[in-house]
C-alpha cells in the first residue's frame, strides 16, 4: 500500500450508490452516462483516487479532458483527497497536451523534431495568409476566402475524418467553386508547417493517430503504459479523438468514458455523437452505468427536463431524479412582439434581485446571438448591468457595425469614421485609397451627389471594382429614404452578404444578426433617432458595467454549457428561432437541436421561465408560433403567465385570444390573427 494511502477513503460514505458503483467497479471497457448536475467530476476524481488506494501507480492512469481549466481541477481535486505527491505523476490534461507530451517524445517518427514549435490561432492564420498571397490568391478581382475560414475548414476536415472538398461544401456551400484553390492553400500550409518543424493544435491530434497507427511498437509500448484510460465528456469528441482513445487503450481495455449523450450539442465543431452512441460496438463487452441522481434542480424542473429530452430517439435512456425539494413550476411566458417579452424578462429579474437573488445568479439563455438583441437594448435602457459571456455584445459587433455604418452615412455625409469603415470592407481599398474616396466624397456635400461622381478614376482597377459593389449599396440606401430597417436590408441584398462568407467561418450567423437588426429598426423611422438612441444607451451600459462582476449573465446556451444559475430565462422560444431553421434540415439536426433545449433547461436551479415572442419584428405583426419543442411539454409541467394581457392560455396549449385586460389595437389585432397557433 503506498504511503500516502495509509488514512483509507471510505468511499460509500463519500459517493452515493450510482457513484460508489462507478468507483469500485470500473474495470474493463465502462460507459459512464452521466446526466447533468449528477456529479461526473466527484466520480472521476474519486474513481482515479480509488485506482491509486489499490496499487495502480499514478503514471500508469491517463485522464483525458477538453480544457485546461477541467483538468486543473480534477487534479487539484486528487491531490486534496490523497495528498499532495499522490496524484503528481498521473497523465492528466487536455487530448492537445497529452499529445504534446507523446510527441516530444516520438515526433522523429512522425518527421518532426522534439523541439517543435506548437503555432496558436493567430501564428497558423499568418502561415495561411502567407501561402494564399504566394500561391497568388490575394490578387483576384473578387475576394479569396480569408485565413480565418480556409483555417475553420481546414479543421473541420482533419477533425473529423472527412476529405477537403466535401467539409467545403458542408460548411461553406457558396465557396465549392473555390474547393481546388483552397486544397491548393491547404497543401502549401501543411508544407510550411513542416519545413517550420512546427505544428498547429490539430496537428497534435493528427501526428499522434498517425504515429499510433504507424508505429506498432509505440502503440504496444503506450497502451501497455497506461492501464487505465478515463474520459470526461466523451460525447463531446471528434473521430480524431476518438481513435486516439481506441489505440491508447488497445492493450488493457480499461476505458472508461464519461459523458452524456444528452447534452452533446458540439456538431459544428465536429464533435461525434455516435462515439458515445456507439462505445460498446468500440468495446464489446462494455458495462454501462448511470449517474441520475441530480444535485442540481428542483423535482420541477427536472419533469420538465426529462420530458423534453424523451423525445429523442437516438439516445440512451435515463431520468434523472432531484435530491432538492420540491418549488415552484417552470413558468411559460408567451408575449405579443420581442419587445414586450424583452420588458416582460427584465420586469422579472429586477423583481428576483429585489427578493434578494444576487444578479450573478439570473441567467438569461438563447439559441442564437441575435436574439439577445431586444433585451440588451432593454437592460440598457434600465440601467441593469449585464455580462455577455462568450462573446462580443449584439452592437459592439464588427458586422452590426457595419450595417449601422451605412445608416450614419444616409445620415450624415462627412461622418469620416463611418465612411472609413464601409470603405476599408470594399475590395482592394485600403488605408490610402479610402482616404482619397473620402476626401472626394465630402466635396460632393450629398450622398446622391457622391453616387454620381467619378470616383473610380481615381482607383486602381481592383478598388473600383469595390467602390462600384458599394456604389450600388450607396444606390439602394437613397431609394430607403432614410427608413432605418431598409437600409439594414440594403447590406442584406448586397455584395457585403459575400463579403461576410469570404471573412468568417460564421458567416451565416452573422447573416441572422443582420437580418435581426432589420427587424429591430421597423420600429424607427427616423434613423438619426435610431442611432442617437443606439449609441446614448450603448455609452450608459458600457460606463455602469465598466469593472462589474456581480451582473446578470446573458449567454448563448452553447456557451453555457456545464454552468449553473438559480434563476434562468430561455427567450425567443418560437417556431421562428429555435429549433434553428437550418439545423432542422441537416440529417440529426433536429435531435440536436432538442439536445440543446435540454442543456438549457437543465442550467436552472431553482427559477426556470421559457419565454416566447408571438412576433418576430420588433413590434410588428410578423407571426410566429411557439418552439415545437414546448409544445412537447405536458401543459401540466408549465406555470402558464400572461404576458401585458395580450396572450390566453387554455388548459391544453397556447391560444391567442382577445385580451382580458385594454391594451390598445396593436394587441387586439394579434389576438384576431392569431386563433389556435397549433393548427
Amino acid at each position: 500500500m503506498p504511503p500516502f494511502a495509509a488514512a483509507r477513503i471510505d468511499y460509500k460514505k463519500e459517493l452515493n450508490a450510482e457513484q460508489y458503483a462507478v468507483v469500485s467497479g470500473g474495470d474493463g471497457p465502462c460507459l459512464v452516462l452521466a446526466g447533468a448536475g449528477s456529479g461526473k467530476t466527484r466520480t472521476i476524481v474519486y474513481r482515479v483516487a480509488y485506482l491509486i488506494e489499490h496499487g495502480v501507480r499514478p503514471d500508469e492512469i491517463l485522464l483525458l479532458t477538453f480544457t485546461n481549466k477541467a483538468a486543473a481541477e480534477m487534479m487539484s481535486r486528487i491531490a486534496v483527497i490523497l495528498g499532495a505527491k499522490a496524484g503528481i505523476n498521473v497523465w492528466g490534461g487536455t487530448f492537445h497536451s497529452i499529445a504534446n507530451r507523446i510527441l516530444r517524445a516520438y515526433g522523429t517518427n512522425v518527421g518532426f523534431t522534439p523541439n517543435f514549435t506548437i503555432l496558436d490561432q493567430e501564428d497558423s492564420r499568418d502561415l495561411i495568409k502567407t501561402s494564399i498571397r504566394e500561391l497568388g490568391f490575394d490578387a483576384k478581382a473578387r475576394r479569396f476566402p480569408s485565413a480565418a475560414v480556409i483555417q475553420s475548414v481546414l479543421s473541420y476536415a482533419r477533425n473529423a475524418m472527412r476529405p477537403l472538398d466535401e467539409t467545403v461544401e458542408r460548411k461553406h456551400p457558396g465557396l465549392s467553386k473555390l474547393a481546388d484553390e483552397i486544397g491548393r492553400v491547404a497543401e502549401m500550409y501543411m508544407r510550411k508547417k513542416r519545413q517550420a518543424n512546427a505544428m498547429d493544435f490539430d496537428d497534435l491530434l493528427e501526428h499522434l493517430s498517425d504515429l499510433l497507427a504507424r508505429e506498432p511498437l509505440i502503440r504496444a509500448a503506450l497502451s501497455e503504459r497506461f492501464r487505465y484510460v478515463l474520459v470526461d465528456e466523451y460525447q463531446d469528441t471528434n473521430r480524431l479523438q476518438a481513435a486516439i482513445v481506441r489505440q491508447l487503450a488497445s492493450h488493457h481495455k480499461n476505458v472508461l468514458v464519461v459523458g452524456d449523450d444528452a447534452q452533446s450539442i458540439y456538431s459544428f465543431r465536429a464533435a461525434e455523437i455516435r462515439n458515445i452512441l456507439d462505445f460498446s460496438r468500440d468495446f464489446p463487452g462494455a458495462k454501462t452505468f448511470r449517474l441520475e441522481t441530480n444535485y442540481r434542480s428542483t423535482p420541477e424542473i427536472l419533469t420538465l427536463a426529462n420530458e423534453v429530452i424523451a423525445k429523442n430517439t437516438e439516445q440512451f435512456s435515463k431520468e434523472l431524479r432531484a435530491v432538492l425539494p420540491s418549488s415552484v413550476k417552470p413558468v411559460l411566458a408567451p408575449s405579443a412582439s420581442t419587445g414586450r417579452e424583452a420588458e416582460y424578462v427584465a420586469d422579472k429579474i429586477a423583481g428576483l434581485i429585489e427578493d434578494g437573488v444576487p444578479p450573478k445568479e439570473i441567467a438569461v439563455l438563447f439559441r442564437a446571438a441575435h436574439h439577445s438583441q431586444a433585451l440588451e437594448f432593454e437592460l440598457m435602457k434600465r440601467d441593469l448591468a449585464y455580462d455577455y459571456r462568450g462573446g462580443i455584445r449584439f452592437f459592439e459587433r464588427a458586422h452590426v457595425k457595419d450595417a449601422l455604418a451605412l445608416l450614419r452615412v444616409a445620415a450624415n455625409i462627412v461622418d469620416e469614421a463611418a465612411w472609413l469603415r464601409l470603405l476599408r470592407i470594399q475590395t482592394g481599398i485600403g488605408d490610402v485609397s479610402a482616404g482619397k474616396v473620402f476626401t472626394l466624397i465630402r466635396a460632393q456635400g450629398s450622398l446622391a451627389k457622391a453616387v454620381q461622381a467619378p470616383i473610380e478614376t481615381v482607383l486602381s482597377n481592383k478598388a473600383a471594382a469595390g467602390w462600384r459593389d458599394l456604389r450600388a449599396l450607396l444606390e439602394d440606401a437613397l431609394a430607403a429614404e432614410g427608413r432605418a430597417a431598409s437600409l439594414v436590408r440594403a447590406v442584406l441584398d448586397s455584395s457585403y452578404v459575400e463579403y461576410l462568407e469570404n471573412e468568417y467561418p460564421d458567416a451565416r450567423e452573422r447573416v441572422d444578426d443582420l437580418e435581426e437588426l432589420a427587424r429591430f429598426a421597423e420600429g424607427y423611422q427616423n434613423v438619426g433617432e435610431f442611432l442617437a438612441e443606439l449609441t446614448l444607451d450603448d455609452a450608459k451600459v458600457n460606463g455602469r458595467n465598466a469593472g462589474k462582476i456581480n451582473s446578470v449573465v446573458l449567454s448563448t446556451i452553447h456557451q453555457a454549457k456545464g454552468l449553473e444559475w438559480e434563476a434562468v430565462f430561455i427567450i425567443h422560444l418560437n417556431d421562428a428561432g429555435f429549433p434553428n431553421r437550418r439545423a432542422a434540415t441537416e440529417d440529426g439536426g433536429l435531435e440536436e437541436e432538442r439536445r440543446l433545449f435540454y442543456v438549457a433547461v437543465t442550467r436552472a436551479k431553482k427559477h426556470l421561465t421559457l419565454s416566447y415572442p408571438a412576433t418576430v419584428a420588433r413590434d410588428s405583426f410578423e407571426l410566429a408560433g411557439p418552439s415545437m419543442f414546448l409544445e412537447e411539454i405536458d401543459p401540466s409541467s408549465l406555470d402558464r403567465s400572461l404576458v401585458d394581457g395580450a396572450v390566453g392560455v387554455t388548459d391544453d396549449w397556447p391560444v391567442y385570444e382577445e385580451p382580458a385586460v385594454e391594451s390598445g389595437g396593436e394587441f387586439a389585432a394579434i389576438a384576431k390573427r392569431m386563433k389556435n397557433i397549433r393548427k
